[in-house]
């Protein structure tokens, strides 16, 4: 066999590999209400995979994304839903900093697409085994940018029929008296949760 046609041959196995592992990955949607506030949301979560697992972690045991969001018409009808927050599910007692405006935070650091490594800070759990979008500006607000971020690669709303959407996200977040946990995400089609969170910009 020729070396040009085994590399083709090898190329479409990777390509076939990658797209079986996004069928397999799913954005799991539920209704939710708050009795309290007497209102309405829909609750996404997609289960990653360890690359690096927590110490101690059972086998079996997977971090989740966990998107909250409320279904509607804002922005003048340009987003068709609202992000209200969203946090990774680490699975472990995270470490935690004293940021330049004296709160604590957790140092995270991750990269889409095997792009180039960015850092930020997020805030935590009160059990510290969760991370929070948002928190290391003012302007961040309810963590939405970074949302915006892990589903297309950038701060603000994505506008409609533009550029495709992040596969992959790897993320690395420091563990108490232990090593660092790095998890991945294969990231699965996001037209649902994008539409109902508020990240995808009409016309």
């Amino acid at each position: 066999m020729k070396p040009i046609l085994i590399l083709t041959v090898i190329t479409i196995a990777i390509t076939a590999l990658a797209a079986r592992a996004q069928d397999t990955a799913k954005w799991e949607k539920a209704d939710k209400s708050d009795p309290l506030r007497g209102n309405q949301f829909s609750q996404f979560s997609l289960e990653g995979k360890y690359l690096t697992p927590p110490r101690n972690a059972a086998p079996n045991a997977t971090p989740v994304i966990v998107a909250r969001c409320q279904p509607g018409s804002f922005n003048h009808g340009h987003l068709h839903g609202k992000f209200l927050e969203g946090y990774i599910f680490v699975g472990s007692v995270v470490d935690t900093r004293v940021s330049y405006d004296m709160n604590v935070r957790v140092p995270v650091e991750y990269r889409l697409d095997d792009g180039k490594l960015q850092s930020t800070q997020w805030g935590h759990s009160t059990d510290y085994s969760s991370i929070f979008f948002g928190g290391e500006c003012s302007l961040c607000g309810n963590g939405s940018v970074d949302f915006n971020n892990l589903l297309y690669g950038h701060m603000l709303p994505h506008k409609e029929n533009t550029s495709p959407q992040v596969h992959k996200v790897v993320i690395g977040v420091p563990q108490y008296l232990g090593s660092e946990v790095v998890m991945q995400f294969d990231m699965p089609d996001a037209t649902d949760v994008a539409e109902t969170c508020g990240v995808i910009w009409h016309k």
